[in-house]
């Protein structure tokens, strides 16, 4: 895997977190509540939400972002558009 920049591990955790806050305005606060009420399991979204980190010991990045697929797919499952996912000041 290539190594991932500063600026890309930003943008990684500030998907993981518009997501996060999608989520619970879409089901409140638990994820195992949105996975029940989208049919997918509860390891799948808690992947979607994890942010990388740099140890800082190892200086190794831990974690990974997700594909651009799979924020359609949850964009689709709360019936959004990707454009709107990503209007948020977030991203500004």
């Amino acid at each position: 895997m290539a190594k991932l920049l500063e600026e890309d591990i930003l943008l990684a955790n500030k998907i993981a977190e518009r997501i996060t806050f999608l989520r619970i305005n879409d089901s409140g606060d638990k994820q195992i509540d949105f996975a029940k009420k989208h049919g997918i399991d509860k390891q799948l979204i808690s992947r979607w939400e994890s942010r990388i980190i740099i140890d800082k010991k190892t200086k190794k990045i831990k974690g990974r972002g997700i594909t651009i697929y799979t924020i359609k797919k949850f964009c689709d499952m709360i019936g959004i558009t990707l454009v709107e996912f990503f209007e948020s000041p977030l991203f500004k």
